[in-house]
């Protein structure tokens, strides 16, 4: 849209162009109107209903299976809103294709509000900041400045400041974590994320051991083991309660062993001294 729209707009060199090529361009300029039109009708009424139903029921969308799914999701819509390339989204007339993007802004913000209210297991800052196609802690700044700029509620920017801000240190202490553990045992890893197992399930068909919230999200589209296409339902998952003990095992060897070097190290640097007895690290 904006690319024949440029090119109309310089009128000198849209007129050298022949005359079947510029019908051409026109054609689809219009045809282009019209789906833009019609999905922009469609998005507006989506992200309204998101925003009603987050602000009066939080719990589905927090579980473990569809959480990172939705965090990933708002943060997709942050970037392009306010991210660095928002300006390609900008139209000489947006309302005539009902795109709001100050509206859409401040209705995205709403949703992530409402699940963090909802959020009791404080589980959704984390999901946010996993994200590693979008996600930006400053997103969240600049996302507020707009929201200041173009009048909303004072409480909701408060909340969703704050809420980027328990995502940031959410993203610090999954680093910590993650140098915490170390090398992690291949079978400790779920075999489509390869990320630590929290709570592994043996799937009966294929027999492959993967976390539970990878295979549920995977069930909500597609009611197969996708290792070898079985039906495959939640109810049928077998918890693999050995492994799963195993892991916390390791995850507390792996503490304990961090925590016993970080004692070592500050007992070797209080004892280093001179010769005259002054410390030489302070």
């Amino acid at each position: 849209m904006k690319e024949v729209e440029a090119e109309m707009a310089n009128t000198a060199e849209w007129e050298r162009r022949p005359t079947q090529e510029r019908q051409e361009r026109t054609r689809l300029f219009h045809s282009q109107e019209n789906i833009i039109r019609i999905d922009m009708k469609l998005a507006n009424e989506d992200v309204s209903m998101l925003a009603f139903s987050s602000e009066q029921i939080t719990a589905p969308f927090l579980l473990p299976e569809m959480v990172e799914r939705v965090a990933s999701m708002l943060n997709y819509f942050l970037l392009q809103l306010v991210g660095p390339q928002r300006k390609s989204l900008t139209l000489k007339d947006p309302e005539k294709y009902e795109f709001r993007p100050k509206e859409l802004l401040k209705q995205i913000v709403q949703i992530y509000v409402h699940l963090a209210r909802g959020d009791t297991e404080n589980i959704f800052p984390a999901a946010i900041s996993k994200d590693g196609r979008s996600y930006n802690d400053q997103l969240f700044t600049a996302a507020a400045d707009v929201l200041r700029r173009i009048g909303e509620n004072g409480r909701i920017i408060q909340e969703f400041v704050e809420l980027g801000a328990k995502a940031k240190v959410a993203a610090s202490e999954a680093m910590d974590t993650e140098a915490t553990l170390g090398e992690i045992p291949d079978e400790f890893l779920d075999p489509i994320q390869y990320t630590l197992m929290k709570d592994p399930v043996i799937l009966p068909s294929s027999r492959i051991t993967i976390d539970r919230p990878v295979i549920q999200r995977h069930l909500l589209s597609d009611s197969t083991d996708p290792f070898n296409r079985s039906h495959l339902t939640v109810d049928m998952l077998i918890p693999d309660t050995e492994l799963k003990a195993r892991i916390e095992e390791f995850i507390r060897s792996q503490e304990m062993k961090r925590q016993g070097e970080g004692l070592s190290t500050q007992s070797s640097k209080e004892t280093i001294q001179t010769k005259d007895g002054k410390m030489l690290i302070d």
